[in-house]
């Protein structure tokens, strides 16, 4: 089965839309100072663990499959599933990963997920991007603003 470009980029549109907010949490601060101690974490974990450009072959993959005629000749024959290629990736990025979680954590901070809030939140609340990081409960939830900033809803019960 193939898909268009359009449905591929709507599909993967929809997988972010929907997937859960990550942030790194310290109730009552505020989200201008994360976003300055983030960024600092960032380049402080840059400088410590630098980038490690590497590059990879990934073979081609093929499927092997049966043919057989009306006669009763049957012969195997095979398909290209994915052609080979070449990979770059940061072989650091898992460690400065970790290294910026960690600063992040000396600073107080706890790496969180938020899930997202569904339509009827949605539609009750009055949308404004968060300042302060609220309290946060099993209840919590977090909308995307059209200006890629959030907001986190605690509903009352």
């Amino acid at each position: 089965m193939k898909y268009s470009t359009k449905t591929a980029i709507a599909a993967c549109l929809f997988t972010v839309a929907c997937a859960p907010l990550q942030l790194y949490y310290k109730e009552g601060e505020t989200v201008a100072r994360m976003d300055r101690d983030e960024t600092r974490c960032e380049v402080t974990a840059l400088r410590q663990v630098p980038t490690d450009i590497r590059t990879r072959y990934i073979p081609p993959q093929y499927q092997h499959y049966k043919v057989c005629h009306g006669t009763g000749y049957c012969s195997w024959h095979r398909r290209l599933i994915s052609p080979g290629r070449h990979e770059s990736y940061d072989a650091n990025l898992p460690l400065r990963a970790r290294v910026t979680e960690q600063c992040m954590a000396d600073k107080g901070y706890v790496r969180t997920k938020i899930k997202r809030c569904d339509a009827a939140t949605t539609e009750a609340t009055t949308l404004r991007a968060t300042q302060v990081l609220p309290p946060v409960s099993e209840k919590s939830c977090a909308i995307r603003l059209k200006s890629g900033r959030w907001q986190i809803v605690t509903p009352d019960t």
